[in-house]
């Protein structure tokens, strides 16, 4: 038998090693990878086409608008990828979320377009 040279185990082992490592820790587009993103601008041209429907939201918190004890409270966010439109949109986010949000903080949402009020049924901050 040939025996293997050492210097293939020092640089192939690492090497192999932190492939995997990113293979686990590169995100795939999160939870919400399977929802089309939302997109500001549509939103504002025609909020009735997308009633009903489920979107993914990428967003920072601009202001907090209103909160009701038991409700939720309605912020305006703004899309953190300028090519899905530019501006404030008000977002209602249940109770059940049931965090604090401070104004520049940012989160990866499941909103639905519900008569014209977006609607956030889940959240993750990033």
């Amino acid at each position: 038998m040939s025996k293997i040279n050492p210097l293939f185990f020092a640089l192939g082992i690492p090497v192999v090693v932190i492939v995997i490592l990113l293979a686990i820790v590169i995100p795939r587009g999160g939870k919400y990878a399977d929802l089309s993103p939302f997109s500001v601008d549509a939103y504002r041209k025609d909020w009735a086409a997308m009633q009903g429907n489920a979107y993914r939201f990428d967003c920072q918190v601009d202001q907090q608008l209103s909160y009701v004890a038991g409700k939720g409270r309605v912020l305006a966010v703004k899309p953190t990828d300028a090519s899905r439109g530019a501006g404030r949109v008000p977002l209602f986010i249940p109770i059940s979320a049931g965090d604090t949000f401070e104004v520049g903080q940012r989160f990866k949402c499941k909103i639905r377009v519900s008569r014209d009020l977006l609607v956030v049924e889940d959240l993750e901050r990033f």
